[in-house]
């Protein structure tokens, strides 16, 4: 059986940011809508401070997760692509020299 090539390590970091980039989004799209919903009730939310922060700071928080996004995912295509080149030059073989004609 021919030995597997190993995992690309940049894909589960791919993945786990993309999820949290993903709760970030909707994170900071619903919250305030559910606030603002909560107030027209009559009901004001309680404190929070993970709210506020996301508030005030959760663009910037998408932006450095988009920022990792982008990198592991030319990060991990570039390793892919070293692999490929690396394969690629090991399975070429060198033609057998031509013995001279007398």
């Amino acid at each position: 059986m021919p030995a597997s090539e190993p995992k690309n390590p940049f894909y589960f970091l791919l993945l786990v940011c993309g999820l949290l980039f993903a709760v970030t989004a909707l994170a900071y799209a619903v919250v305030p809508t559910l606030e603002q919903k909560a107030r027209e009730a009559g009901q004001p939310p309680p404190e929070s401070a993970l709210r506020d922060a996301l508030r005030s700071d959760g663009w910037k928080w998408l932006l450095v997760e988009l920022a990792a996004l982008v990198a592991f995912s030319c990060a991990s295509m570039v390793l892919d692509r070293l692999r490929s080149l690396k394969k690629a030059r090991l399975d070429r073989t060198i033609a057998p020299s031509e013995p001279p004609s007398p």
